[in-house]
């Protein structure tokens, strides 16, 4: 019974740890396009958003 705690638990950590990954990697996409240059030398790199 305690094996099924434990797998669970490793579970939830899995999917918390790529959860966490995920939205540091967005939150950086998000602050570079925040920051970008107004001259819009930068926007090459953001065409997907478009």
């Amino acid at each position: 019974m305690e094996l099924i705690f434990i797998i669970f638990y490793i579970a939830m950590f899995l999917i918390a740890l790529v959860l966490s990954y995920q939205s540091f990697k967005y939150f950086k996409t998000m602050w570079k396009f925040k920051n970008r240059k107004k001259d819009g030398s930068e926007d090459k790199d953001f065409k997907y958003f478009d």
